[in-house]
């Protein structure tokens, strides 16, 4: 099965968003996950924790910049996109040499 295909299946059963759109927070995903461990590709196990990071993203779609906010008796938190168990998991996958190291 394809990521994109993937991601669509854990998106609401209305949500119309087109592929250019899903491919776009797949690709940032991935990015993002290059970045945390150093690399220029992505090792295939991290597939799924790609596709994680992007339905991450499109839930927070809107909400950009946030940490947190109260409306009436309703507050909501915001974590980091990358979360603590992702980061436990990433820390499987040495950087490479001369690569900087995130926090």
């Amino acid at each position: 099965m394809k990521r994109i295909d993937s991601l669509r299946v854990l998106l609401p059963p209305d949500d119309r968003s087109s592929d250019i759109k899903l491919g776009m927070l797949l690709d940032n995903a991935e990015n993002m996950l290059l970045d945390y461990i150093g690399r220029d590709s992505l090792p295939e196990r991290l597939a799924d924790m790609q596709i994680r990071l992007a339905l991450e993203m499109y839930n927070r779609l809107g909400n950009e910049g946030e940490t947190k906010r109260t409306e009436n008796d309703i507050s909501v938190s915001f974590s980091d996109l990358i979360t603590d168990d992702m980061k436990l998991r990433l820390r499987n996958y040495p950087r490479k040499v001369g690569a900087v190291k995130c926090s």
